[in-house]
């Protein structure tokens, strides 16, 4: 499970998946998917949000 986020669309699309995952009975794949994610986001923030 690898999540390289590059574009805005990819970024919604990871921000909406958290948001399923967050709604569901989690399994331990759900939780290691929910991480990987969060680390995905923080990487496309920090790179593409940041105020410099």
């Amino acid at each position: 499970m690898n999540y390289q986020i590059e574009t805005e669309e990819e970024y919604r699309e990871a921000l909406n998946r958290v948001l399923e995952i967050c709604d569901i009975h989690k399994t331990e794949n759900d939780l290691k998917e929910l991480y990987v994610l969060m680390d995905s986001l923080a990487k496309y923030e920090r790179n593409n949000c940041a105020l410099n």
